[in-house]
């Protein structure tokens, strides 16, 4: 009886948590966030910019330790979260856009479609200098784990897995786990990887 107790109280306090951060992004951003059915979140997720950002269904963006935050620098940006994601302690900043599949688990992982600065030899008296960006395209079920780092133009292939603290630079094909500075294939994945 007291389990189903505090079962029931801890699924009432993700509710109005949720609510919470549900109600405070749509009052501060209006239609520019979307919600899908079943999305979870508590306090540690920040939206920033004038950008858009669309959750699927059933996204869990319940942080633990680190804040989920979500940041576009541009008002014709959009920042597209998949049905089916978790998000624990992730940065999503997008100067083009970023797209996240399906079923994809997103640790500690940082996002970054754009360099910030120019890498001109002039950028620090030059303000008009050049700075680049490409949109970055994650397939669906992808699992990147804690700590890396996935740049600019960077797609990632169904299926793969971004080691711990990899820095991805270039596409990952599908199937795959990736790992190191900058990431590499480590190995292929098919259905007996994980078998025992």
């Amino acid at each position: 009886m007291i389990q189903g107790l505090k079962a029931i109280a801890k699924w009432a306090v993700v509710r109005i948590l949720t609510q919470y951060v549900m109600v405070k992004y749509r009052l501060l951003r209006g239609d520019r966030v979307q919600f899908g059915p079943g999305f979870q979140a508590n306090r540690k997720l920040v939206i920033r910019g004038p950008g858009r950002v669309v959750f699927g269904a059933d996204v869990n963006a319940w942080a633990h330790e680190e804040r989920n935050v979500i940041i576009t620098f541009s008002p014709d940006v959009t920042i597209r979260i998949g049905s089916h994601v978790r998000l624990n302690g992730v940065g999503l900043m997008a100067k083009r856009g970023i797209t996240i599949g399906d079923h994809c688990i997103l640790g500690s992982t940082l996002l970054v479609d754009t360099d910030f600065h120019s890498l001109r030899r002039d950028r620090a008296t030059n303000p008009h200098a050049p700075v680049l960006s490409a949109p970055i395209s994650i397939g669906d079920n992808v699992w990147l784990a804690g700590q890396t780092v996935v740049l600019k133009g960077v797609t990632i292939g169904a299926n793969s897995v971004v080691g711990f603290r990899a820095v991805v630079t270039r596409d990952v094909p599908a199937d795959v786990v990736v790992a190191g500075n900058p990431a590499r294939v480590v190995r292929q994945l098919d259905d007996a990887s994980n078998s025992p």
